[in-house]
């Protein structure tokens, strides 16, 4: 028995010993700014060690601990931002990364902006979404989306509130895709001058996602959106446009037939708003408005 409890102590203060050098190690990791509570290993993002910099004459030791983590959930964003950027901006090397499968087709909406590109937060402020049951409707919140902590998304990005304008933002989303083996992008498109209620015209973004999906092999395919009086004639008209401007771009996607034709392929959105017979005359050999064989 007391050659037990001997060993029993021995191991004990092993144990002691091993938890006390890890935490000294530990703490040589920590920023010497840092306030108790703060994740260790900070020091390593010099980054985030500039940005958390504050002359001590400058400090409020009256700041609360909500204020504290604002600061540092922005501090955090600015980080993986800058480094998401400085990662796109090394030389894209493509045998790095999967072959995209021309079968794998992702639904891609250019529809976000900020203030720092658009002077202003677009979609992100997104309405609050009201409940489907009139009856308890009320006993939800209501107003709109508050970014940047708060934002119109079931998921926060890993690059925030990001805009769409940005042509970085452009370029990591499409070496993130080709990093998933995806092959097609199906680019939500309304036709020049239109966007949803929330947001903003993005035809002329096309060309520089056309340009930064070829750098990655990916092909760009368009999801027409139920933009206002889309009809027979209109949806003619805007395939015709889409074909003329952009059907010449090495990215844009074709489809190839058993027989060996390269047909353009297009993903129409809510398409049971515009009546049958208007999409008899468009899809039809003898309708009216008809693209076969164009």
């Amino acid at each position: 028995m007391t050659r037990f409890r001997r060993r029993a102590c021995f191991i004990l203060l092993f144990v002691v010993l091993f938890v006390c050098s890890l935490m000294m190690a530990l703490k040589t990791l920590r920023p010497d700014t840092a306030a108790f509570g703060n994740p260790f290993g900070l020091g390593l993002l010099p980054e985030f060690h500039q940005q958390n910099a504050v002359p001590e004459s400058k400090r409020d030791p009256q700041s609360n601990a909500g204020e504290e983590h604002v600061i540092t959930q922005k501090l955090f964003h600015n980080i993986f931002h800058g480094a998401a950027k400085a990662a796109m901006a090394t030389q894209v090397k493509l045998e790095d990364f999967p072959p995209p499968n021309y079968d794998f087709h992702v639904f891609y909406y250019t529809w976000y902006g900020n203030p720092r590109f658009n002077g202003k937060y677009i979609h992100w402020n997104h309405p609050l979404l009201q409940h489907w049951d009139t009856k308890i409707a009320d006993n939800f919140p209501k107003g709109v989306h508050t970014p940047p902590e708060d934002i119109g998304s079931s998921f926060y990005p890993e690059l925030g509130a990001y805009s769409s304008w940005d042509p970085s933002t452009i370029e990591i989303h499409m070496k993130q895709m080709r990093s998933a083996s995806i092959g097609v992008v199906a680019l939500s498109w309304y036709p020049p001058g239109m966007a949803d209620e929330n947001g903003e015209p993005t035809d002329d973004l096309v060309p520089t996602i056309l340009d930064s999906a070829h750098k990655y092999k990916l092909k760009v395919t368009f999801h027409i959106e139920p933009y206002k009086d889309r009809d027979d004639r209109s949806m003619y008209n805007h395939v015709r446009y889409i074909i003329d401007k952009y059907g010449s771009h090495p990215a844009f996607y074709k489809y190839t037939t058993s027989t060996g034709r390269s047909l353009p392929v297009f993903y129409v959105y809510d398409s049971y708003l515009t009546a049958p017979e208007m999409w008899a005359n468009l899809l039809a050999t003898s309708g009216s408005q008809s693209i076969r064989n164009t």
